[in-house]
């Protein structure tokens, strides 16, 4: 059996914008100053408690914190789509994978609700076997318990899954699952920061990712 679990943001979809545009909207709201588009590559990929940690002035309280996180969900559902797009290419991995009958999932930090909504709304004429985000109760990534418990789901070993992200997030979530780390450099984050993490591989398009992986579930 062969398996691939993607990360969802800056790996299958640039959802950038539409995160940004969100966050800026809740900003503005609390009259705090607004970021750059470019400035929330940093401030992704650990869900959005996360986010807003990082996009409202450090002088914040807990109270204002949790109040930014609730209202960017809230803006966050009513803005779902606009701008976010797959990355070129992505379909086409997909197709491919899906003809050598490779199992695939999807484990985001985005909460669960959205994870489940891009999916449905950007990916729905793919199979994906586990489809998990965000949830009350179960700890994010890099904690390896969700992960493990996708490569229980599909009946495969872990240390035959390749885990698929572009942050040191996705690279640690894999290490700790003891899975087969890939880094993407198409995403939100550097290669420095994937080298530094220690990720087994790293591909700079899906093509390349693509290659990487017909190589190994066609051994």
């Amino acid at each position: 059996m062969k398996a691939v679990i993607f990360d969802l943001d800056g790996t299958l979809i640039n959802s950038l914008e539409d995160i940004a545009i969100c966050a800026n909207q809740v900003l503005k709201e609390l009259n705090h100053d607004r970021h750059e588009i470019q400035d929330y590559k940093k401030f992704v990929g650990d869900g959005a408690l996360f986010l807003m940690q990082n996009a409202l002035p450090k002088q914040c309280s807990a109270q204002e914190i949790e109040f930014g996180f609730q209202r960017f969900k809230e803006v966050y559902d009513l803005n779902i789509h606009k701008n976010t797009k797959p990355y070129e290419g992505i379909y086409d991995l997909l197709n491919k994978l899906e003809a050598l009958n490779v199992k695939k999932g999807i484990l985001s930090n985005k909460p669960h609700k959205f994870t489940l909504k891009y999916t449905q709304n950007l990916f729905n004429d793919y199979i994906f076997d586990e489809v998990h985000g965000q949830k009350k109760g179960i700890l994010k990534k890099p904690d390896p318990t969700m992960a493990i418990q996708i490569a229980k789901n599909l009946n495969i070993p872990c240390e035959k899954i390749f885990y698929v992200g572009d942050t040191a997030t996705d690279i640690k979530t894999a290490q700790n699952a003891n899975m087969k780390s890939v880094g993407v450099l198409w995403g939100f984050r550097t290669k420095k920061e994937l080298e530094e993490q220690g990720a087994d591989f790293i591909v700079e398009t899906p093509l390349e990712l693509w290659e990487l992986l017909k190589t190994h579930f066609t051994k």
